[in-house]
């Protein structure tokens, strides 16, 4: 059993029918960065990666002067002229790899090369990282940033000094870090948050639906003493995160006719869950939605009995909300899963620790994951440090409490993918633990 229930002082009425209420917490959509952002399809990336530097100019500039105070200079490369003289450049790092996936690559044929085996991972001992700016690019070396940790499309600031061969040599660096955590909010009882993804409703076999059914049941309240399912009636709301149609692993794109026949199978489980939770449905790279990120809701027309209940939401991918005072924020699993294939991190929490480190939601978009050419903004900085912070479509349920150097608590949750593990991940926020619970 899930939750530790006092014994009832009265075992013959345990099973008696009562009524009890859904609890709530204030609820706030705070991903308006993510659906208000610039879709100019005739703009080139560089605008996103101009914009990225930029915003963390301001963010590393007082994070340098706390770390080295004033003592050296923070130059941009064009103004580097004296060899060997220390000073701090602010860049995005740039991995040059020799296995990376490349357009030429692809026409192999015509320029009568072999082709190349197919490849999951693309990390080689060859791999190198330059610094890069507004106006060119500088090769890094020393022993203070390990290549294999890293991936393309992170601000960062280097203490070093460039040698005659024009190599910057690193001595010390800084990066941006979690941003300040506001105060935790105090609840006087527990509140829980659900969180799944990889419901894959499209599937051709149905292994794992009597697991969804049983979830429904669950979250409905149709299982258990009248003692548990008070405590099922915490549950504030249902985060569905990505997966919605097809697994992420799944290597056949959906069809019209995939789409159009999963579509009140959809419609009907959305409208069950919300008639009795709060539901925030998110897309995610297999679902029938545009695959740049950050992905816009579902289209309301895919959702005809659903769209009636306003407990159900559709939202985008990235997605960050305020849920009783605790920021919920995270991604159906594509970013964490493509740094990953750029690195040799072998887990979704050791990822997801990363990019708090860096700030950064998606360092590798608009590089390896397709992402909208945004102009003025980067939509996926972490302008907020979250409470909770997940990635769905993992292959296994995970999780740790991450504590950041300023304080902070951080939640991260790794949400396994349900057709393939039958497993969701259940959030308390009055305490921030987590656990799993599995469904067959």
């Amino acid at each position: 059993m899930i939750f530790k229930v006092a014994p009832s002082m009265d075992s013959g009425n345990e099973f008696n029918a009562v009524e009890i209420e859904r609890q709530s917490l204030d609820y706030k959509d705070c991903s308006k960065r993510f659906y208000e952002v610039s879709r100019d399809y005739s703009k080139q990336y560089a605008h996103i990666y101009a914009a990225r530097l930029n915003t963390f100019r301001n963010i590393l500039g007082p994070l340098i002067n706390e770390k080295w105070s004033n003592k050296y200079k923070i130059l941009k490369l064009c103004d580097l002229r004296e060899k060997g003289e220390p000073c701090v450049i602010i860049g995005t790092l740039f991995k040059l790899q020799e296995l990376k996936p490349s357009i030429l690559k692809e026409l192999s044929d015509q320029l009568e090369i072999i082709p190349q085996p197919a490849r999951t991972h693309f990390v080689h001992e060859t791999d190198t990282v330059v610094l890069e700016d507004e106006l060119q690019r500088i090769k890094l070396s020393g022993v203070c940033i390990n290549t294999d940790e890293i991936v393309t499309g992170v601000v960062v600031a280097i203490l070093g000094s460039e040698d005659e061969d024009g190599i910057f040599s690193i001595l010390d660096i800084c990066w941006s870090g979690c941003n300040l955590q506001k105060p935790l909010p105090e609840l006087t009882s527990d509140r829980f948050v659900v969180l799944l993804s990889g419901i894959n409703l499209a599937s051709k076999t149905a292994d794992h639906l009597f697991g969804l059914n049983l979830f429904l049941e669950w979250i409905s309240g149709f299982c258990g003493t009248s003692e548990y399912q008070e405590k099922i009636s915490k549950v504030v709301r249902v985060i569905i995160a990505g997966g919605v149609y097809a697994k992420h692993s799944n290597d056949i794109m959906l069809s019209e006719a995939d789409v159009i026949a999963a579509s009140e199978q959809v419609d009907s489980f959305c409208a069950a869950v919300s008639a009795t939770a709060p539901l925030d449905l998110m897309p995610g790279c297999k679902d029938p939605v545009g695959i740049m990120l950050p992905q816009k809701p579902f289209h309301y027309c895919l959702f005809p009995k659903a769209v009636a209940y306003k407990s159900f939401n559709r939202v985008s991918n990235p997605y960050e909300c305020d849920i009783g005072g605790f920021t919920c924020l995270g991604s159906s699993g594509e970013p964490v899963k493509d740094i990953m294939r750029y690195s040799k991190l072998d887990n979704e929490i050791e990822v997801m620790k990363k990019t708090l480190q860096w700030r950064h939601i998606a360092p590798t978009c608009p590089d390896t994951v397709p992402c909208i050419p945004c102009l003025d903004t980067d939509p996926f900085t972490m302008y907020n440090c979250p409470n909770i912070y997940f990635s769905g479509n993992a292959g296994e349920f995970s999780t740790e409490l991450y504590k950041g150097e300023g304080g902070q608590k951080v939640r991260l949750v790794a949400v396994p993918d349900f057709c393939d593990t039958k497993t969701i991940a259940f959030i308390n926020l009055a305490n921030l633990e987590c656990f799993s619970m599995t469904f067959c």
